[in-house]
């Protein structure tokens, strides 16, 4: 939908207009934030193009006063853990992002993302190096299938 219905239907709306979780890239957000089509975007990390491109439009939206509030719900615990680090450095316009749920098969894969992440509202980032996630090589080899390629060691 183009920024011009997103506009329409904002300026007929009682409520808060918020899409953006399918738009890839910043440049297809810069329209939908400088006519202010909606009040909140959602971009997703992993749609957007990463972490640099999500930080980027909500700096983008922060100055033009949308808000931000991301989307990241099938994207896996790297996902989150992307989503949990760039939503700590966002300007003031960030109002929270979607959590998935810690699913229970991610437990014995991973370490650093505990199924209570969420501790009186707030989640607790890492200050592990990377996403402060690391992936248990051993416990996921039985996952892969036989066309898959596992490397092990430098």
């Amino acid at each position: 939908m183009s920024a011009s219905l997103y506009r329409e239907v904002k300026e007929n709306s009682p409520v808060m207009v918020h899409t953006g979780e399918e738009i890839y890239l910043r440049q297809n957000f810069q329209e939908l934030i400088e006519r202010h089509a909606v009040d909140v975007i959602g971009p997703d990390p992993m749609d957007i193009g990463g972490i640099a491109e999500l930080k980027w439009v909500a700096e983008y939206a922060d100055l033009h006063g949308i808000l931000i509030a991301p989307h990241g719900v099938g994207d896996g615990p790297f996902g989150l853990a992307a989503l949990v680090q760039v939503c700590a450095t966002m300007p003031d316009n960030l109002i929270g992002f979607e959590l998935p749920a810690v699913m229970p098969a991610w437990e014995g894969l991973i370490t650093g993302i505990e199924a209570d992440i969420v501790q009186d509202g707030l989640i607790q980032v890492p200050d592990s190096p990377g996403l402060g996630v690391e992936l248990i090589e051993g416990a996921v080899q039985h996952l892969l299938g036989r066309d898959d390629i596992y490397i092990t060691g430098p």
